[in-house]
């Protein structure tokens, strides 16, 4: 911010402690943008796989749409505050996958949601190193979402 002139040394210094403050604090600006554009778009979808999937796939555009939001989080990855951060950002990503998991039947839906967040951070992370949108590492994180019910053959819990 300063480098772009954005504002002093003395400003920036009164608004955050460091540069790691001021990335965690926009980081924390980016996610809350991003849940609410989520929220925004599946709000008129039924609760359950439907939404669930839809959830995710938007997502996953938001962040593909916004990569400064995981060059963020990649240099907070080594920060123990950023670290919690995220960390507690995913889990209360699994904990609102439960709601939609409960709601179509599924089974084991604390293990399924922690899956289907992990491999949602997952296909991000691909995403944003290969700067484009992967189809087949969003087709497993697809799939899996098909394979959250007990009425299917095979899942990958083995149930």
């Amino acid at each position: 911010m300063v480098a772009a002139g954005a504002c002093s040394d003395e400003e920036f210094a009164a608004a955050f402690a460091d540069v790691m403050d001021f990335r965690r604090e926009l980081m924390a600006l980016l996610f809350a943008d991003a849940r609410m554009d989520v929220i925004r778009t599946t709000t008129a979808i039924p609760s359950g796989l439907e939404q669930l999937r839809a959830a995710f796939t938007h997502y996953l555009d938001y962040n593909l749409a916004h990569p400064a939001l995981q060059e963020i989080a990649h240099h907070l990855q080594y920060d123990t505050q950023g670290y919690e951060m995220l960390v507690r950002m995913e889990i209360g990503t699994a904990m609102v996958s439960q709601k939609d998991l409960e709601l179509a039947g599924a089974n084991r839906v604390q293990a399924r949601a922690k899956l289907l967040t992990s491999v949602a951070v997952a296909v991000v992370r691909a995403e944003y190193k290969a700067g484009r949108l992967l189809p087949d590492m969003r087709a497993v994180l697809d799939e899996y979402c098909g394979l959250s019910c007990n009425d299917q053959p095979v899942s990958p819990l083995g149930d």
